[in-house]
């Protein structure tokens, strides 16, 4: 009768976690559309999406780590930046789980409000919306010779330097 009282509970507190990240969801516009790894290490393998081992990356709208796991693998250092708290969490225990929390972090805060001059690679798979307002930062702040890749979605107003399936790439100049 206890355990059966305490399962019910734990389920209920999962259903009240889930309804609350769709509330944040829907009230920071926010949604979670996760990345296909997939897509990307299949780019990155046949050399078409060229990533340094020594490079810094950054994901933008992380979500649940996915894209910061895979680039921890290849690179120095991989960061995220998720809005939705609940996604930075849940990310933070995968990193941790997985045994990469040394070299990668994950932020709780808005990407638009972040240093970007340390990073060689950033990666976005966002609307184009936030695209067309963080372009400007990311080209101003980014070192010379950096990339941004973007999934899906072209950044407004630039052409991309090359594409690859989904990907867009652009050079910092």
């Amino acid at each position: 009768m206890v355990l059966s009282l305490i399962i019910l509970l734990i389920c209920e507190g999962l259903v009240l976690l889930f309804a609350a990240y769709l509330v944040w969801s829907l009230i920071s516009k926010t949604p979670f559309y996760p990345s296909r790894v997939s897509k990307l290490n299949k780019n990155y393998l046949d050399g078409k999406i060229f990533i340094p081992k020594t490079a810094r990356f950054i994901d933008l709208g992380s979500g649940d780590g996915r894209i910061v796991l895979w680039a921890a693998d290849k690179v120095s250092y991989a960061e995220g930046i998720e809005f939705n708290p609940f996604l930075s969490l849940f990310s933070k225990l995968i990193l941790f789980i997985r045994g990469f929390s040394g070299k990668t972090k994950i932020m709780n805060k808005n990407f638009y409000n972040h240093n970007y001059s340390n990073y060689d690679i950033a990666y976005m798979y966002i609307f184009p919306e936030h695209m067309g307002i963080i372009k400007d930062k990311l080209l101003k702040e980014m070192p010379k010779g950096s990339s941004i890749i973007t999934n899906t979605f072209q950044i407004p107003g630039l052409d991309p330097d090359e594409r690859h399936d989904r990907f867009f790439i652009y050079k910092v100049k």
